[in-house]
């Protein structure tokens, strides 16, 4: 009863979002005369080298005489594509295949029994598991539910991206404490360069600038603290993360008006050199590849600011596939599965890194075509020093509403609202949800 009345008051409070969001999205049935259509959702929408792949691959799918049909709906906002998936599981009409990003939502779902556990799949088809890395599964394993809930897509860590050309111009050296790194950034104030331009109108910008400090402050067992509330949001430790986003902003760090630059923009202004800083996942890198910025891009790890959990980052699974069986067909469901052996094989992550190299999730052997990636070389060097990846702060809460509800308080620091009124902001709703 407590999932169906959540999912009601959901929809209702979405609707004139979806709206918006229909008229984003990217709906393209491919193949032609599949006995079985099923559709999949994704935000892989763009222009950009690793989503047109994708858009292909699909259609290669659809074009294999498999007798299925692949409807594809994809919506590259964040916020937009979210709401999607929480109405069609309102209305009872969800795509066949979609993504997601672990967490509190997807236990909702599985609650809901409106999920396929894909363990059975896994254990039938015993190649197939083996290629990927055990511990990008650790998302898709839930306390409480047997099985393991999805197939894991993308990887990712946080990063910190630098104008290697600006860097020289000043003389500077890429941070690697959080002292050091508000020092640069006067620098660059001093000299008419911003240090960052925040994308802050998208908050997840925010959200990942916030889970970076906390893990380098708390450590990875923040997460698990603030789930279990033994780490309340207005506790010194955690007011003192706040601080340090509101003495960015008010030093003028974050940029000019980042409350209403989107994180298109954030990229554009880096990409025009106007920009010397900015904190991304490693997906950008496939983003920028073969572009003439990629050339002026350093890569170096989020600072330091608690040297004990210096070797903790924000990371791990990224994109994950998860199959519905909410008013599915056993043929639907076994289409699905299909889909998925074809698009998250070692052979799909083998093409896709001959356009767009980036962090994987799985073993597959490079191919004769797959071109240098100094960037992705030297991710893979941070990342070998890694103790830990953690995701966002909230995807581990009991409360679904906390990660939006986090990142949307997090908003008021850039608006002059001290990190007290912000740790009150987010007590309040988390007393009164919406």
């Amino acid at each position: 009863m407590r999932m169906k009345i959540r999912i009601i008051m959901i929809l209702t409070a979405i609707m004139a979002t979806m709206v918006m969001a229909a008229c984003e999205s990217e709906t393209t049935s491919t193949g032609g005369n599949g006995d079985i259509v099923i559709q999949v959702a994704s935000r892989f929408g763009s222009d950009i080298p690793d989503e047109i792949f994708f858009r292909e691959q699909v259609n290669a799918f659809s074009a294999l005489d498999n007798g299925i049909t692949v409807e594809m709906i994809n919506i590259p906002t964040e916020s937009d594509y979210l709401n999607m998936l929480r109405t069609s599981f309102a209305n009872g009409d969800t795509p066949n295949v979609f993504i997601e990003y672990g967490g509190s939502r997807v236990v909702e779902y599985i609650e809901a029994g409106a999920l396929v556990n894909m363990a059975p799949y896994f254990e039938a088809n015993p190649d197939w598991y083996n290629i990927f890395y055990p511990a990008m599964f650790d998302e898709l394993i839930f306390d409480g539910f047997d099985g393991i809930w999805g197939v894991p897509f993308q990887a990712y860590m946080v990063v910190m991206y630098y104008n290697t050309e600006l860097f020289e111009e000043h003389g500077l050296a890429p941070p690697t404490t959080w002292d050091e790194m508000l020092e640069v950034s006067q620098v660059f104030l001093d000299a008419g360069v911003r240090p960052f331009q925040a994308g802050a109108r998208d908050a997840w910008r925010l959200g990942h600038l916030h889970t970076n400090i906390v893990l380098k402050s708390l450590g990875s067992d923040a997460i698990t603290g603030l789930a279990n509330r033994t780490i309340a949001y207005d506790s010194p430790e955690m007011l003192e993360t706040f601080r340090l986003i509101y003495e960015m902003a008010n030093r003028g760090f974050l940029g000019i008006d980042p409350l209403n630059t989107d994180y298109d923009t954030e990229k554009a202004l880096f990409a025009a050199g106007e920009v010397a800083m900015r904190w991304d996942g490693t997906w950008f890198i496939s983003e920028i590849f073969g572009t003439e910025i990629y050339d002026r891009t350093g890569v170096a790890p989020f600072p330091s600011i608690n040297p004990e959990f210096a070797r903790v980052a924000q990371g791990g699974p990224s994109d994950m596939w998860f199959v519905s069986q909410l008013n599915k067909s056993d043929e639907e469901i076994a289409a699905s599965i299909e889909f998925l052996k074809f698009i998250a094989s070692s052979e799909y992550f083998a093409g896709n890194n001959e356009v767009a190299s980036s962090l994987y999730p799985a073993r597959f052997t490079p191919t004769a075509a797959t071109p240098d990636n100094p960037l992705l070389d030297q991710v893979n060097v941070i990342l070998g020093n890694m103790e830990s990846l953690r995701p966002d702060l909230q995807n581990h809460d009991p409360e679904p509403h906390m990660l939006d509800t986090v990142r949307n308080s997090l908003q008021g620091l850039l608006m002059g609202s001290s990190p007290e009124s912000v740790a009150r902001d987010i007590i309040s709703q988390m007393q009164n949800p919406n």
